[in-house]
């Protein structure tokens, strides 16, 4: 059992940690826009429990997965951030 290896790689773990980052951040923007009263809180809830349903399901040893999940995480929290400013 000490011989056996896991299916990821160094880079994969950090693959992983930025999805989870982009999860946090488009749930931030999320939060900021029902503080802010441009979205009901109720879809508010919805968007955060979607994104962290879709964080909870990816599969973590798929990295083309990974890759595809952070694209939609990043795209989710800079469309709900608005333009830059």
């Amino acid at each position: 059992m000490g011989d056996e290896r896991s299916a990821w790689r160094a880079n994969d773990i950090v693959t992983y940690d930025a999805v989870r980052e982009a999860a946090n951040a488009a749930i931030a923007a999320v939060l900021r826009l029902s503080d802010d009263g441009a979205i009901l809180p109720e879809r508010a809830i919805a968007e955060v429990s979607a994104i962290r349903s879709h964080l909870l399901e990816v599969d973590a040893y798929d990295r083309s997965a990974l890759d595809v999940t952070l694209e939609r995480f990043r795209n989710q929290a800079a469309e709900y951030s608005g333009p830059p400013s």
